[in-house]
C-alpha cells in the first residue's frame, strides 16, 4: 500500500490539509473552514465533527484509508495550553492518527520558512502568537490567548482600536484623529451618543466584521495619524517582547537567527509600521546576534508537511521539493 504524510494548518477562519507521498510529491490540498475548537459551535466536540466532515472528504476524493498516513503534522489554533493539547491529542487518536505531531498553528511559519527548521514564528493575521523552536529542539510559545496573555496583535484586535479611537475621542477626552473622517458608512450616526450603540448591533447582527476595520488604522498611519502610528508602533513593541522573550527562553546559541513573519497584518499590511517597530526592538535587545527577519512567501500548511516528511527524507532535500511554492 502507498504511503502518505499529512499536513494540516488549522485556523479560526479558515483551514488547509495537504496531502502528500513519502517521496515528497503532492498528492492533495483542500481549502476547508475553520477547525479552532474556540470559534466552533460545541467546543472540542465541533472539532472533532469538523476534522471529520475535512477528513472523509480527503480519503474518499483519492481512494485511500487512514492507515496510509504513516506521519501527520496537525498545527493548529487554540492550541496554546498543556491540557488544550492532550483533550486534541485523544481526539486525533480516535480519528485513527497514532504518529502525529500536534502544535500550535504559529510553529508552522518556522518549518515552511526558516533555512534550517528552527527559529521563531511571528504570526500577526486573524490573531497573533510568537513560537520558537531552537536546535536542540526545545519549543516555546509567548502569547497566542488573548487579553490573558497580554496579546495585542490580530486584525479584530486592530478593528477594536479603531473603534476605541473614536469613542475616546467622543468620551474621553482622547487624541484627535483623521479616523473620525474615515468611519464606514455602516457605521455612520448623526448624533456621537448613538456612534457605539450602533457599532455594537452592527457586529452583533453580522452586517459589519470588526477584523475588516483594521484597514482604516494602516490608512490613516499613510496619513501621517499620529494616533494610528503610536497603535501601530505599540503592538510592534508588543510582538518585540515576545520574540526578545524566546530568544532568553530557548537555546539560540549561534550568532545567526531567522524571524518568519506571516499572517496578513505581517505580510499584506498597507503600512509598514508594526513590522519597522518590531524589527527595530529585536536587533537592539540582541546586539551581539545576526537576525535575519523573512516575510513567510508560502502558505504556511507548507510547514506542516516539511515537519512530517522530516523524519523521512533529508531536510536539504524537502526544502527543495517546495522552492515552486
Amino acid at each position: 500500500m502507498k504511503q502518505y504524510v499529512l499536513g494540516v494548518d488549522g485556523g479560526g477562519t479558515k483551514t488547509q490539509c495537504a496531502l502528500y507521498d513519502i517521496e515528497g510529491n503532492e498528492v492533495d490540498l483542500i481549502n476547508w473552514g475553520p477547525t479552532n475548537h474556540e470559534v466552533l459551535k460545541g467546543g472540542y466536540q465541533g472539532f472533532k465533527s469538523e476534522m471529520t466532515l475535512m477528513l472523509n472528504y480527503l480519503v474518499k476524493r483519492n481512494g485511500l484509508q487512514i492507515s496510509q498516513i504513516v506521519k501527520s503534522v496537525f498545527g493548529m489554533a487554540g492550541v496554546d495550553t498543556r491540557w488544550q493539547h492532550k483533550v486534541i491529542s485523544v481526539i486525533l487518536k480516535e480519528l485513527g492518527f497514532n504518529d502525529f505531531k500536534l502544535y500550535n498553528d504559529a510553529y508552522l511559519a518556522i518549518k515552511a520558512g526558516s533555512k534550517n527548521g528552527w527559529g521563531i514564528g511571528v504570526v500577526n493575521g486573524t490573531g497573533c502568537s510568537v513560537a520558537g523552536i531552537d536546535r536542540t529542539g526545545g519549543v516555546l510559545q509567548v502569547g497566542g490567548m488573548g487579553a490573558i496573555t497580554g496579546d495585542l496583535g490580530g486584525g479584530a484586535y486592530l478593528g477594536e482600536k479603531f473603534i476605541q479611537s473614536v469613542y475616546n475621542y467622543y468620551f474621553r477626552c482622547g487624541a484627535e484623529t483623521c479616523m473620525l473622517d474615515m468611519i464606514p458608512e455602516e457605521l455612520k450616526v448623526e448624533s456621537k451618543y448613538d456612534f457605539i450603540d450602533n457599532a455594537i448591533r452592527k457586529i452583533e447582527e453580522g452586517s459589519i466584521s470588526v477584523r475588516e476595520l483594521n484597514r482604516i488604522i494602516f490608512d490613516a498611519a499613510n496619513k501621517g495619524d499620529n494616533l494610528a502610528i503610536k497603535i501601530l508602533e505599540e503592538l510592534g513593541r508588543s510582538l518585540a517582547n515576545s520574540v526578545n522573550g524566546c530568544i532568553r527562553e530557548l537555546k539560540f546559541d549561534t550568532p545567526g537567527l531567522q524571524v518568519i513573519l506571516s499572517g496578513s497584518i505581517n505580510t499584506k499590511a498597507a503600512n509598514p509600521t508594526i513590522t519597522d517597530t518590531l524589527k527595530k526592538c529585536v536587533t537592539s535587545a540582541n546586539r551581539d546576534m545576526a537576525i535575519e527577519f523573512i516575510l513567510l512567501d508560502k502558505p504556511p500548511v507548507v510547514g506542516a508537511v516539511i515537519w512530517a516528511l522530516e523524519d523521512i527524507i533529508d531536510r536539504k532535500q524537502i526544502t527543495g521539493l517546495f522552492m515552486k511554492y
